[in-house]
């Protein structure tokens, strides 16, 4: 790991068979989307990998750009609701 780096946990996705677009994606993991150390994101996926064996993980630097991690909606300003 790069010791000066912040990192998440992203869950990939692999291209199915079917699918139009055959890239793989990476998804933000809940609970894993808070910048941590090499150190931690290191014990964090064996901890994602002890929980979920089916799924596969990787751990991403975030490179000062912390919107890309963000969870759907996590972003969302809930205080003012709309059409009410």
């Amino acid at each position: 790991m790069i010791p000066t780096s912040e990192w998440v946990i992203q869950r990939v996705m692999k291209p199915s068979g079917f699918a139009c677009n055959m890239r793989w994606q990476y998804l933000p993991w809940a609970g894993y989307t808070h910048p941590m150390t090499g150190d931690q994101a290191m014990r964090a996926l064996c901890e994602c990998g002890a929980h979920w064996p089916t799924y596969e993980f990787r751990a991403h630097p975030i490179d000062g750009d912390m919107t890309r991690f963000d969870l759907p909606g996590q972003s969302a300003d809930w205080t003012h609701p709309v059409g009410l």
